[in-house]
This record gives C-alpha cells, sequence and structure tokens, in this order.
C-alpha cells in the first residue's frame, strides 16, 4: 500500500474515532444534565414508552450535532484537547464515579439523597473528568487514567473489610450511620493515597 494511501486510510481512522468519542462523551454528558433536570421538573422520558424514545432520540441528535461542531474546530474554539475524547469517556463514565464510590457512600449515609444523590454525584465526576482529559489535568497532577481504576480496586479491597464485619460477624456499631461514613471516608482517603501515589505496600 503506497505511503500516501496509508496516510490517508489513517488520518480517516483516527478522524472517525475521534467523532466516536466526541458522540459518547456528549451522549454521556447529556444523560447526567437530563438526569439532574429530571430531578427539577418532569420530563417527557416520564410521560411513556413513546415520548421516551422520542426524547432519547432527540437527545442522540444533539449529541450528534454537537460531536460534529466539536470535531471540526470546536475543540480548538473551547481551548481543549482534541484528542481528549475517548480518555474522558473512559473517565467519566466508569473511572472517576468508581474511584470515589466510597465518598459517595459517604454521603449517602450522612444525607440520605437516594437516586438523586446519584445524580449530583455524577456532575462533579463528569466535570473532573472533562478537566483531566480536555485541558491537561492528568498531566498537571502526573496521572494516567488507569490510577483512578487503581484507586477503586484498593476501595474494594479496603472496604470488603469492615462489610464483611458488619454482615458476617455482625458489628452493630459499624451500622450506625455516622460510623460508617466515617468508615468509607477513611477507605476513600487510604485508597487515593495507594492508587495515585503508585505506592505497591
Amino acid at each position: 500500500m503506497p505511503e500516501s494511501l496509508q496516510s490517508v486510510v489513517g488520518t480517516a481512522v483516527a478522524d472517525l474515532s475521534r467523532s466516536i468519542g466526541a458522540l459518547v462523551g456528549l451522549a454521556w454528558t447529556c444523560f447526567v444534565v437530563v438526569g439532574i433536570l429530571g430531578r427539577v421538573a418532569p420530563l417527557p422520558a416520564a410521560e411513556g414508552p413513546l415520548l421516551g424514545g422520542l426524547f432519547a432520540v432527540a437527545l442522540l441528535l444533539v449529541a450528534a450535532i454537537g460531536a460534529e461542531w466539536l470535531v471540526h474546530g470546536g475543540y480548538e474554539r473551547l481551548g481543549a484537547d482534541p484528542a481528549g475524547g475517548w480518555t474522558f469517556v473512559w473517565l467519566a463514565v466508569l473511572f472517576v464515579p468508581l474511584a470515589f464510590l466510597p465518598l459517595r457512600i459517604a454521603v449517602g449515609f450522612l444525607v440520605g439523597g437516594g437516586s438523586g444523590l446519584n445524580g449530583l454525584f455524577l456532575v462533579p465526576t463528569t466535570l473532573l473528568a472533562g478537566w483531566l482529559a480536555f485541558y491537561g489535568g492528568l498531566d498537571r497532577l502526573g496521572l494516567a487514567a488507569d490510577d483512578f481504576l487503581r484507586v477503586f480496586v484498593y476501595a474494594v479491597a479496603m472496604g470488603a473489610l469492615p462489610v464483611a464485619a458488619a454482615v458476617l460477624l455482625d458489628v452493630a456499631w459499624l451500622t450506625d450511620d455516622r460510623v460508617a461514613a466515617a468508615v468509607a471516608t477513611g477507605v476513600q482517603v487510604a485508597a487515593c493515597w495507594l492508587g495515585f501515589t503508585r505506592t505497591v505496600p
């Protein structure tokens, strides 16, 4: 295959990947925004399957238009890194929410909130993911995207101990909301320290 054709194919694949990443990232952002708005006012998605389906199509259309704008100069106008689309997707959808799940649990023990708190939790994690992926946050902090996944692994490993103590050994004082919140906060701090410092004890 001639070098020029290889270059054209490579560019086309890169552009397609960037477009898909932008679409998925914007679709996730729309999902988070709609989740918050749905707590304030009823949305068409709640009025029945037909309106819900049309509403979902409308959201995807908005995300597609936004993705088209981003890959054709929108990133540059926003001062964002055009290569950060897929990094944002991984961080916003999985890595950052999972890494800070103990914090979400701690807040839940203190204030309750149910599913509404989940929506509020996704707003700061999505904003954080955007800064990390598009505005050099990972480089400034000296982190990689998979460091957040490591934080989650540490959190699961350390959180399993108090959960086992409360459930299997029936340690009653661990079920108090304030105690459980303090334990979850401690797990979060320790998991972040171990995961982000790249130190293996």
